[in-house]
């Protein structure tokens, strides 16, 4: 990966943007909350992140203000910056869960 293309994926935010998911049973497009927030890390070609997104009232859930949900900017082939087309949406209570299973196991996660 050149400088500029590392340049731009450093730059890359979806911060105040929409999170729209996709009902699998319905096919039905339908706004789950905006990135507030994001933490990444840029390793070789690609920006990890994970999205600290405000949920709107209808996709709380157990009293969850946050969702979070991971996802990849990379470079593709002609040098534009992508987001990784499907991602993981979850709120905190999900991630608290995952995250402490992953803890259970003997992952080396906080």
């Amino acid at each position: 990966m050149n400088w500029s293309d590392e340049q731009k994926l450093e730059s890359m935010t979806r911060i105040g943007m929409e999170v729209r998911l996709i009902d699998r049973q319905t096919g039905r497009e339908t706004l789950w909350g905006v990135v507030k927030d994001e933490v990444a890390i840029v390793v070789e070609d690609a920006k990890h992140v994970i999205q600290r997104i405000r949920l709107v009232d209808d996709a709380r859930r157990n009293g969850d203000e946050y969702g979070y949900r991971t996802g990849t900017f990379f470079v593709d082939r002609q040098g534009r910056i992508k987001w990784a087309q499907y991602s993981q949406a979850l709120t905190e209570t999900q991630l608290q869960e995952l995250l402490s299973l992953a803890k259970k196991k003997g992952w080396p996660v906080l």
